[in-house]
């Protein structure tokens, strides 16, 4: 073999196997990458002012899905929505070119009175639609959103609709009593 297939052969030598071996920590001891899939008992809110209100459900994922029944006790309560848009809206469906390519984001929550024939009691949009490049350029990020609902002493059902996104977040609150 000549020198410079030995040198090449070296540079590899040392370039590569360092990556594929274990390398010692700050203690000396070799280093091990672990992965644990902790649960926390009793999750944080991921809404502000979580401790004034006492969670009914809370729903989270990508797409659409329906809630199980929940009940509301009072005659008062909140539903609280956030989204994180997987790409960015525009001003209209239709392109410049034409073509109706262009995809928007969405959120919408159907809520349902389960008592009263199945009846839609709102439909539940983000005000402004869903689109970070408007929210950077204004400098206000309006997440989470929040519906204020004076009914209730029966049950209801979310129906949620989402397409676009990296993730949503539902949650249905009532106040609690002092």
């Amino acid at each position: 073999m000549d020198t410079p297939s030995v040198i090449v052969l070296a540079l590899v030598f040392f370039i590569l196997i360092p990556g594929c071996v274990n390398q010692p920590s700050l203690s000396g001891n070799p280093g091990t990458a672990v992965t644990t899939n902790q649960v926390s008992t009793t999750p944080a809110s991921i809404f502000p002012e979580s401790s004034k209100f006492t969670s009914l459900i809370t729903l989270t994922g990508q797409t659409g899905r329906t809630s199980d029944t929940f009940f509301v006790p009072g005659g008062y309560w909140e539903l609280w929505y956030t989204a994180d848009p997987l790409i960015t809206g525009g001003q209209d469906s239709v392109s410049a070119s034409g073509s109706n390519s262009a995809l928007f984001p969405c959120l919408s929550i159907q809520v349902i009175d389960t008592t009263n024939s199945d009846r839609v009691v709102e439909t539940v949009e983000p005000q402004g639609g869903l689109d970070k490049t408007l929210w950077v350029k204004s400098g206000m990020d309006p997440r989470p959103w929040k519906q204020k609902f004076y009914e209730g002493n029966k049950g209801y059902r979310l129906v949620i609709t989402a397409r676009h996104l990296n993730s949503y977040a539902v949650e249905a609150r009532i106040p609690k009593s002092s």
